[in-house]
């Protein structure tokens, strides 16, 4: 089934975030599994969890999903600069979901962590989406 998939809401937040100039001029990639060697900074898709949101009318699924940055600019400023874009894209946003229908999608959470290779800076933004097969 189609609004059962995780697969479409991925698709179209990769294609709204790589189509976006101002986004991509300030990282090098959008990726699901970055390549080894991958220059900083850039973004992956994160995390999907899916549950049922169906009702007696409507067929339907919740998805929380997260998006990372990851940087190693000094600092937190870039990966903030970069979850800055990443709100202002994805936050009631208006996605075309292939055989879906979505009926919100609003940024919920985030955070910025130092990892512990003390270099690289982690920006984590969690979204919530509410979809109707169509």
């Amino acid at each position: 089934m189609a609004n059962f998939s995780h697969l479409p809401l991925q698709e179209a937040v990769y294609t709204a975030l790589t189509g976006d100039s101002t986004l991509m001029a300030l990282i090098t990639g959008v990726y699901d599994r970055p390549p080894e060697g991958t220059v900083f900074p850039y973004v992956t898709l994160g995390e999907s969890v899916g549950a049922d949101w169906s009702n007696a009318g409507t067929v339907g699924m919740e998805h929380v999903f997260s998006v990372r940055v990851w940087s190693r600019q000094g600092g937190r400023k870039e990966a903030a600069t970069i979850m800055e874009r990443l709100h202002t894209l994805l936050h009631e946003a208006n996605l075309t979901v292939t055989g879906q229908t979505l009926v919100m999608m609003k940024f919920s959470a985030s955070q910025i962590t130092l990892e512990n290779d003390g270099w690289t800076y982690q920006g984590i933004m969690k979204f919530q989406t509410y979809l109707q097969a169509s």
